[in-house]
């Protein structure tokens, strides 16, 4: 993978590493809070949008 320059590579430890190996073993996903709530939020809108053109046919 070529990354931009000044971008490093660094090795994952202490929590991170737990959650990582965690999510791996599990077979679920890590993603951070912000990220979270963004797909939550997304997924919320198009729910309205959806149940909104039922509404209006």
């Amino acid at each position: 993978m070529k990354y931009p320059i000044h971008t490093e590579s660094k090795p994952v430890v202490g929590e991170s590493a737990r959650r990582l190996i965690e999510a791996i073993e599990t077979g679920q996903a890590v993603t951070n809070e912000r990220a979270l709530a963004l797909a939550k939020r997304i997924a919320e809108r198009r729910l309205r949008k959806a149940q909104n053109n039922a509404q209006s046919k």
